[in-house]
């Protein structure tokens, strides 16, 4: 058997297995067969991801885009496209799997197909096709995980404790090696001699953290996080993020730091296309603050950045204190709310929690930079955001972004386009684009 690679993407930008990673065939039709549908399974020899190999999928599936948004006149001619390479392997720093053991089979009710079941042991599993496949390997997670993945799997294979009714086992890394382990079960509990054996585990492999998750209960054995400081940006400058256990964030550290390095310079073209002082910045779905670190203080003035989740909140607080970012604030609200209070009164509430020390803030913005799920902006949103003189939209989903370019092109004309591969070797694409308010007065000193 060949070794078979795949991708667990976030919540955000849902994937199943990347479907044009080189392999063979294992079958004909697709034998979808239950909810987990994804492309048809194939076997994939990791001796054929090569760099050569990869930039051959990037100029495809960049030139696909880029005529797909041509065609729908989205496009003048004077706009070029910008394509931002990933590492070809190596890339992803947080992957799951599930956990088929031959010994407590019920739960998953069925067994790998690409594994002769007298050889069968524990072993990490993925589902592409509607087919659970056994994984060997996996070239495209970081080196960290890659070393990690047969260590933890010995391990667990060898004490009754920690095996017993695991389901699956998920790895979030940084690029200075940190881990954190998430071991998950059905529904045993986590105390006396699992809490025992996990602190052991977790001591021996030197993890930050490892986590039981059974049912409703989550044990933490250390942190949940890592922190990631291998974000160096172009300007010189050198980033530090806290990405926690069960939160988005980036799962592609090259492509974090190309897509951020984009904005930078998009940045700094709003900079000379906008007159107005202080340069002011609404950002909608800012997760841990990854876009809200870099832009703030150093390119905007002001900036606001808006997410419901209340963990990724509470990280880019803690990410903008780490960094010494000034002039940027988060908050927790849903953005299509959020956006409606300030549209219709031009200025927003910053409470600290006490009422009385509420304050009343202008929400004159010179720019939003939007970075929605894959259904895209709402209606409301797509429709008033146009009130802003700049727009930086980035988007896991071309059909979303092309439906909510053909709105927003009524008032705004795109300046910069950019595909940036954060999903290598996969039909799924990230984009991200530049647009300017048709009637903006520009500053004298710079034409579009």
């Amino acid at each position: 058997m060949g070794n078979l690679a795949s991708c667990c993407v976030s919540p955000r930008c849902e994937s199943n297995f990347p479907s044009l990673l080189p392999s063979r065939d294992i079958g004909g039709e697709d034998p979808v067969s239950n909810d987990r549908k994804g492309p048809f399974c194939t076997e994939m020899d990791a001796s054929l991801m090569t760099a050569k190999h990869y930039n051959q999928t990037l100029q495809q599936r960049s030139a696909a885009l880029w005529k797909e948004f041509k065609e729908a006149g989205l496009i003048r001619e004077d706009v070029k496209l910008e394509v931002f390479a990933s590492k070809h392997k190596n890339y992803r720093m947080r992957v799951g799997f599930g956990l088929y053991d031959p010994l407590n089979p019920s739960a998953y009710n069925e067994t790998p197909m690409n594994v002769e079941n007298a050889n069968l042991d524990l072993c990490y599993v993925y589902w592409y096709g509607g087919v659970m496949l056994r994984v060997e390997e996996f070239p495209i997670a970081s080196e960290a995980i890659c070393a990690a993945m047969p260590r933890v799997l010995r391990y667990i294979r060898a004490d009754k404790d920690l095996r017993e009714e695991v389901r699956s086992a998920k790895f979030l890394s940084s690029s200075n090696g940190q881990i954190v382990l998430t071991l998950v079960y059905r529904g045993r509990t986590l105390e006396g001699e699992w809490e025992k054996k996990a602190s052991v585990m977790r001591d021996r492999f030197g993890y930050v953290g490892l986590i039981g998750r059974s049912k409703k209960v989550r044990k933490v054995i250390g942190v949940d996080y890592v922190i990631e400081n291998g974000i160096k940006l172009n300007d010189g400058r050198t980033l530090k993020y806290k990405h926690v256990e069960g939160a988005f964030s980036n799962p592609n550290l090259s492509m974090c730091i190309g897509t951020l390095n984009w904005l930078c310079s998009v940045a700094e073209d709003i900079r000379k296309h906008i007159k107005e002082r202080p340069l002011m910045l609404l950002e909608l779905y800012c997760g841990c603050g990854n876009h809200t670190v870099a832009l703030a203080g150093r390119f905007f003035d002001v900036v606001l950045g808006v997410d419901i989740d209340k963990k990724l909140v509470e990280a880019a607080q803690h990410n903008l204190a780490e960094n010494k970012v000034t002039g940027a604030k988060v908050i927790r609200g849903d953005s299509q709310r959020f956006c409606r209070s300030i549209l219709r009164r031009r200025k927003y509430v910053e409470s600290e929690g006490d009422a009385k020390a509420s304050k009343e803030r202008d929400a004159s913005f010179s720019a939003v930079l939007v970075d929605p799920p894959r259904v895209g902006l709402d209606d409301f949103t797509r429709t008033n955001i146009c009130v802003y003189p700049s727009i930086i939209y980035v988007s896991c989903n071309p059909e979303a972004l092309k439906r909510d370019l053909k709105e927003i092109s009524k008032t705004h004309v795109i300046v910069r386009f950019a595909f940036l591969d954060h999903f290598p070797y996969t039909n799924h694409i990230e984009a991200a684009v530049y647009m300017l308010r048709k009637d903006v007065n520009l500053r004298k000193d710079r034409k579009i």
